[in-house]
């Protein structure tokens, strides 16, 4: 019987199409589940990878400059005079004493992240510490767990190892732990060498705590360093993970940048960056649950859905193997429910339902996935930022513009006046409502007569790509456009705008000229004001400079106004120069740079006295800057140079203002010596510390510092007015040895004496000025 009826229901078309039906849905489903969950885990590689690989190059730039840094210190005095005179011995003149060595390691504990400077002398077994006073052997030092790695201090150039400063033992992973009082370092190790021999070393510690808090991390990850031993660097408490399983996850990455693991049976995006300072590995574990838990629901409920699609049509099945004899009449009324005709009645007209199904679930994960607007903008900005090639550049233009046509395409820049004060009235939060508002209420203006992309260029800027529709060509030019724009957003927002309209380009990859050009034609903002369209094709664009009278000498003039003349002067030079700039119609981006150099100086000079500055300019950067008018611009600096002459007459009478002015002038007359800080401290009868103390309250420097610069402004002089040898120029301003002024030097001009006098002898100027030392209110005038 049943044999029977299976045959039966084989012959029947509308069987056969049930059974097709129930194998052909949930398979479809399925693989539509499957396709749209693996589409997403592919694009979560790419959101996902790039984020986690900037941080760790971020924090592997943290690292290697604090390395970097703490490494010069130690080949600074490596190289010292006085250190390898204490390593070797001299066969002339007298070995430094224990203090002046402290002394000058003191001088070099310039970083903040160095926690102590030893010196090893290998000849007797000694050390001398800017922790612990004396020369004590080894043994008897208070830190001398270094004594360890004296062989390797000998093979290796360079050596960098964790433990813990004091005698309570070192850490890591077999000792995590460390007794109360002590301090977990990072100690790097330079061997003193002379004539291939090696009799000493220089160890610079760097506080471990200090360093690693200068390292980002997301919330939701975990990050790990590894030095070359596969040893654990960071973190130290509350490792989330075993040494076991984090060595089970390196060996899964070798040497991979990023891959996915598996630990304790949950899933992680394991990224990895290698560090070409220290040699270190930084790991860093994402979990990928709660990203992948809206999908994997989704896909879930599609499996589920194609489950039950089965079985409906199993069901089906069923329920037309029980009603086979009855009419077909029926049947069709019971599928056409609800309609007025049931028509001609059909199990085929099951396949048009099923084709509008499938086709409105990926019409709506299409939409879901992909948003056209937002695809635009982003084209736009790979366009202008150069971060796409050209065949895929035409290749999403086609996609992503289909309605777009040949005509000719411009850029303009709608940009918020007075940027500053806008972000002072409102949150951030309103801040962002109301650009978004803006955006809504150009597409809604301009719709008309233009298709147009919106996109965000800098806080205070939107970019706006047009092309104009058949019917704008004659009805709208582009300047009336951008004046509607203004009118509205002034209307609506309450908010006042300037916008800059570049020239018009005949294909995509132009678009750069374009938008410079709007960039150029907003920069007249300057002289002509707010709430103006400008366009470039009628700016009378020019690029001057600053006049050579205003340019030269600016610094000094400004620096020495401020200092000995009264806040009327002051006002009175700062207007002055805003009227010869006024007057020249110097090309505003050359008066941006001029105000905010101007700005940045006084406010550089502020900061290194601990004077106090307006209210206005607590927040000040460039982009707020860009946003002003002349007369604004000139109001801000008018205002900074009065506070900063009224806060500096109220410091020219007291004691230590005149006592670091006699101890910048014995430096002035004494630069060729072999002066350091007991000299200057002995010329004023006052001790070390005291004198280092009120130098730097008074003048933001430190002695050291002014000294160097002041030698290595009159090296400049030399090099640059005189033939002597660069040997000749070192002994001059005070340096013994011609390879520590060379070091200097660079490290203070970004260049050798040699390349400096080359430079300045075809250019007939400073290639790259010597810089102002910011040194407070004894400035070069």
């Amino acid at each position: 019987m049943f044999r029977m009826k299976f045959k039966f229901l084989l012959q029947n078309k509308q069987t056969r199409l049930i059974l097709l039906l129930t194998v052909f849905v949930p398979v479809c489903i399925t693989s539509i589940g499957l396709y749209s969950y693996s589409q997403y885990r592919s694009g979560l590689d790419t959101e996902l990878n790039a984020p986690n690989v900037e941080l760790l190059q971020i924090n592997l730039d943290v690292t290697n400059r604090a390395f970097r840094e703490a490494d010069n210190e130690a080949v600074d005095i490596s190289y010292d005079p006085g250190v390898l005179s204490y390593i070797f011995g001299q066969a002339s003149g007298r070995e430094p004493s224990v203090q002046e060595l402290r002394s000058y390691l003191h001088s070099r504990l310039k970083e903040p992240d160095i926690h102590s400077v030893h010196l090893v002398r290998f000849r007797d077994r000694t050390v001398i510490s800017t922790r612990f006073e004396g020369k004590p052997a080894w043994a008897d030092a208070s830190d001398s767990h270094w004594s360890g790695w004296i062989q390797e201090i000998r093979d290796k150039p360079l050596l960098i190892k964790r433990r813990v400063y004091g005698n309570g033992g070192e850490t890591g992973e077999s000792n995590p732990k460390r007794l109360t009082g002590q301090t977990e370092v990072l100690s790097l190790v330079r061997p003193v060498v002379r004539g291939g021999e090696v009799g000493g070393a220089v160890i610079v510690n760097l506080d471990y705590d200090s360093l690693f808090s200068k390292t980002y991390t997301h919330l939701s990850d975990y990050q790990f360093v590894f030095n070359l031993d596969g040893e654990l660097i960071y973190p130290k408490l509350n490792l989330p993970f075993t040494s076991e399983e984090m060595r089970g996850v390196i060996a899964d990455l070798d040497v991979r940048p990023f891959d996915y693991v598996k630990v304790r049976g949950q899933d992680y995006m394991a990224n990895q960056a290698f560090s070409d300072v220290t040699g270190w590995r930084l790991v860093s574990l994402v979990p990928l649950e709660e990203l992948l838990k809206s999908v994997t629901l989704t896909r879930n409920v599609l499996l589920l859905f194609s489950l039950v699609s089965a079985g409906i049509g199993c069901a089906a099945m069923y329920y037309y193997n029980y009603a086979a004899f009855r009419p077909l009449k029926r049947i069709n009324a019971l599928l056409q429910a609800g309609q007025e005709s049931p028509g001609r009645g059909s199990l085929y007209e099951l396949e048009h339902v099923l084709v509008r199904w499938v086709g409105d679930f990926r019409i709506k994960s299409l939409v879901a996935e992909q948003s056209l607007p937002e695809l635009r903008s982003k084209l736009i900005g790979e366009v202008l930022s150069r971060a796409i090639g050209s065949r895929e550049m035409q290749a999403k233009w086609g996609s992503y513009f289909q309605d777009w046509t040949a005509a000719p395409l411009a850029m303009l820049i709608i940009s918020i006046d007075r940027y500053q004060q806008f972000a002072a009235e409102y949150r951030e939060e309103d801040r962002m409502l109301l650009k978004y508002a803006m955006d809504n209420i150009v597409r809604e203006k301009l719709e008309p007569f233009w298709r147009c992309v919106t996109m965000p260029a800098d806080h205070e800027d939107m970019a706006v790509l047009l092309q104009p529709k058949e019917e704008a060509l004659e009805a709208c030019s582009y300047k009336d456009a951008a004046g509607q724009l203004i009118q509205a957003i002034r209307e609506y927002l309450h908010l006042s705008v300037s916008i800059g309209i570049g020239g018009e380009v005949s294909h995509l990859p132009e678009i750069n000229r374009s938008y410079a050009e709007a960039k150029e034609a907003l920069s007249y903002r300057l002289y002509d004001g707010y709430g103006q369209a400008r366009d470039y094709r009628e700016c009378s664009i020019r690029k001057d400079g600053i006049p050579s009278t205003l340019h030269e000498g600016w610094k000094t003039e400004m620096f020495e106004t401020l200092q000995t003349s009264g806040e009327e002067q002051s006002i009175q030079l700062m207007r002055r120069w805003m009227r010869d700039i006024c007057g020249g119609r110097i090309h505003p981006e050359n008066v941006y740079k001029f105000v905010d150099q101007l700005m940045v100086e006084m406010l550089n000079m502020a900061e290194a006295r601990g004077l106090p500055v307006p209210n206005e300019l607590d927040d000040y950067t460039w982009q707020k800057l860009t946003t002003m008018e002349l007369a604004e611009a000139e109001a801000l600096l008018c205002l900074l140079a009065g506070t900063l002459t009224r806060e500096l007459e109220s410091r020219k009478q007291t004691k230590e203002f005149i006592l670091a002015r006699r101890m910048i002038g014995f430096m002035e007359q004494n630069y060729q010596a072999n002066i350091g800080l007991q000299e200057i401290a002995d010329h004023v009868n006052m001790g070390i510390s005291s004198v280092s103390s009120i130098f730097k309250t008074e003048t933001g420097s430190t002695i050291y510092d002014y000294l160097t610069s002041l030698r290595m402004d009159k090296a400049c002089e030399l090099l640059q007015d005189t033939s002597l040898k660069v040997a000749d120029i070192a002994f001059r301003v005070g340096y013994q040895n011609e390879n520590s002024f060379i070091r200097a030097f660079r490290k203070n001009k970004s260049m050798t004496p040699g390349k400096y006098r080359e430079t300045n002898k075809f250019s007939g100027e400073y290639a790259d000025p010597a810089n102002t030392r910011k040194f407070g209110i004894f400035e070069d005038s």
